[in-house]
């Protein structure tokens, strides 16, 4: 074996171990968001759902979490957590997750900023923000994902023009105090009880101090999902797969607000109240109440 081949090898482990550490990262950040404890279920569809990975790497990631004493597995019941999400003990596995989100902002905020090439090389990437290749690997997927880079022949990659302008933003905002409103006002809406209560839950917890816990990428995650899971009720997976298309992609306007932890409370006592009408049934008056959240001067982050 050659000495490069050698090499080749030693990096693909090294690559290897840190995709599985970040994936355990995932979980715990994930348990942690959802308010779990130790004891509870980790269910290898509900994770590979909400994360959106197939339930391969999900089992990668929980096999860490076992190696790590914060998760075991029991018989007729998978894996449930060892540890609590909050505790010392999961901090490391959550750094990784951390540390990618400060990464990711850092990024955006140079997109946003324009101090970034509009065609830039892995080489200089890795170099300006001290990735290795596995790190900055996973970085363009993601981002490549959401919409605003993509692959040039070679090594090269190219971000769009488009996805951080004022007026891609507010285009993704029009679009979106059109559909959301639309799909409460659908003949067929309901939402069930446990998904009201199951977001109600969260919205409390983010409002009674987690914001001040949460990453960027946590934040932005929690307004997603309560916005995706209200447009599941509309039954219509097209409503679905346009909110999630521009979220992905509006994903880059949001770090320009999260400093305002004030107007992201009121956005989430928003969400509450739009619960609370969700519930009573009242879906005339609640699309009427998203289409004032969504046309209002906002948080993009959570709105």
């Amino acid at each position: 074996m050659t000495t490069s081949d050698s090499s080749r090898q030693r990096a693909a482990r090294s690559g290897g171990s840190e995709r599985t550490e970040h994936l355990a990262g995932l979980i715990m950040a994930l348990a942690r968001r959802e308010g779990m404890k130790a004891g509870d279920r980790l269910i290898e569809q509900r994770l590979a759902d909400a994360l959106d990975l197939s339930r391969a790497p999900i089992r990668l990631g929980l096999k860490a979490l076992e190696a790590a004493g914060l998760a075991r597995g029991e018989p007729n019941r998978g894996f449930v957590l060892a540890k609590n999400p909050t505790s010392g003990a999961a901090q490391p596995a959550l750094a990784a997750v951390r540390r990618s989100e400060q990464v990711y902002a850092t990024i955006a905020g140079d997109v946003l900023a324009s101090r970034l090439p509009a065609d830039i090389a892995e080489a200089e990437l890795m170099r300006r923000y001290d990735l290795s290749r596995a790190e900055l690997q996973r970085m363009l997927d993601r981002i490549a994902a959401e919409g605003w880079i993509a692959r040039l022949p070679g090594y090269g990659w190219r971000f769009a023009e488009t996805v951080s302008s004022p007026e891609a933003q507010a285009k993704a905002m029009a679009f979106r105090a059109v559909i959301e409103p639309a799909a409460i006002a659908q003949p067929d809406f309901t939402l069930p009880q446990e998904v009201i209560a199951r977001l109600r839950e969260r919205q409390l917890r983010v409002l009674e101090g987690e914001l001040e816990k949460m990453t960027i990428g946590e934040i932005y995650h929690s307004g997603c999902e309560f916005h995706e899971e209200i447009i599941r009720g509309a039954g219509n997976p097209f409503f679905v797969e346009a909110l999630k298309r521009v979220n992905s992609i509006r994903r880059l306007f949001a770090y320009r607000s999260f400093a305002d932890r004030d107007g992201m409370r009121r956005h989430v006592r928003q969400h509450l109240r739009l619960l609370d009408v969700l519930e009573a049934r009242r879906y005339a008056e609640a699309a009427k109440l998203m289409a004032k959240h969504l046309q209002r001067p906002l948080v993009a982050g959570l709105s």
